[in-house]
């Protein structure tokens, strides 16, 4: 079978196609970045490099691909590059793509969405993918979404910060989330992909952990003492607004953390691997 994986240089992208190659796939990939791309070479069939936001960059990708997955969307990170919002990055990638996956007559599209609660929906990081997924479920296409809770990868950042300092606790962080490793979110889009009907999955971790828990984590990998330094949300709320009027990504990332730290959001625990030993990993 052939694949076309998208967002193949990210953290959840590269296990896909690490999981793709080892079944003995077919794979083409897209990546924006050329210098992460280069990575991809020798392991792969086919590298593309190209920015699905600009019209008219996809054409012919998705030619003679049995099956679409999408890893495609702007980094959830308060260091990430660019200031153009998740709606101008997720939902018009991702929008074009299944553009171009039609026009190929490509039989299915695998989705790599996000798994939140009620209280998230309205933010614009939740938004953009409600809006992608919407959209393929309009298209005719056979389909499957997986949707992971913060990955792994995503808290590797907190081991760098509880170096220099204290982390910050917003609210308290006593919310619970089950962060899910990044091959085991891979593991469940080759399923869907490979699924002979349209299947929605939402995926996390074995085990239930506190925000302050996970930033404690960070110390304990590194043999130090928990530095946790409890902040009020309220006034959080003020500083993402300050921070979207100079970057608006930032402001909106920034807002979807304010939720995630003060609203629990636990999905059903098909993931194996352990935060604890990812950290010490690394």
């Amino acid at each position: 079978m052939r694949f076309l994986v998208a967002g193949a240089s990210g953290l959840i992208g590269k296990e896909i196609v690490l999981a793709l190659k080892q079944r003995g796939h077919w794979v083409r990939t897209l990546s924006r970045d050329p210098e992460r791309a280069k990575a991809l070479a020798g392991q792969v069939d086919e590298v593309v490099v190209a920015d699905a936001t600009v019209p008219g960059a996809l054409t012919e990708l998705a030619q003679d691909i049995d099956v679409v997955v999408s890893a495609l969307g702007a980094a959830v990170s308060p260091t990430a590059r660019g200031s153009r919002s998740f709606a101008e990055v997720d939902a018009a990638a991702n929008l074009a793509l299944l553009a171009e996956a039609k026009r190929a007559g490509v039989r299915r599209f695998v989705y790599v969405g996000v798994y939140t609660s009620e209280s998230y929906a309205q933010t614009a990081y939740v938004a953009a993918h409600t809006q992608v997924e919407a959209a393929i479920k309009a298209s005719g296409l056979g389909y499957g979404f997986v949707r992971p809770t913060g990955v792994f990868g995503a808290f590797v950042e907190l081991l760098d910060l509880a170096k220099k300092g204290p982390l910050p606790a917003i609210g308290g962080g006593a919310a619970l989330t089950n962060p899910v490793h990044e091959a085991d979110v891979a593991a469940a889009v080759v399923e869907a992909a490979l699924a002979a009907g349209n299947v929605e999955v939402d995926i996390g971790g074995p085990e239930e952990l506190s925000r302050r828990a996970i930033a404690e984590l960070a110390f304990t990998a590194q043999g130090r003492r928990p530095r946790i330094l409890s902040l009020p949300s309220w006034p959080m709320g003020a500083v993402a607004a300050i921070y979207g009027l100079l970057n608006r990504r930032v402001g909106e990332f920034l807002r979807f953390i304010i939720l995630a730290s003060t609203h629990s959001c636990v999905a059903p625990k098909l993931g194996q691997r352990r935060l604890a030993d990812y950290f010490a990993g690394r």
